[in-house]
């Protein structure tokens, strides 16, 4: 699975982009949502959301389809004769 193309995994932007634009979108009190400050239902709507954003991510990757071992470079030894492992 090494160098295959994995698109989905731009999405997990989201999470990110939701936290790290929360002063700068939703920097306020009001509107006050379900009685709190707006900035604390901003952050809280984030949490909630990405979860479902890495499951959602995980579930479209191809990696995860076809059940494929996710490479580490640790693993990756030049001295053995194997060519990796341990």
């Amino acid at each position: 699975m090494r160098g295959a193309a994995r698109p989905s995994l731009w999405l997990l932007l989201v999470p990110a982009l939701l936290h790290g634009a929360a002063p700068l979108v939703a920097n306020r009190v009001e509107p006050r949502v379900l009685g709190v400050p707006f900035l604390l239902a901003w952050m809280i709507a984030a949490t909630v959301v990405s979860p479902l954003v890495i499951w959602l991510v995980a579930r479209l990757d191809p990696a995860y389809r076809l059940n494929a071992v996710e490479p580490i470079p640790a693993d990756d030894d030049v001295n053995s004769p194997e060519g990796g492992g341990r």
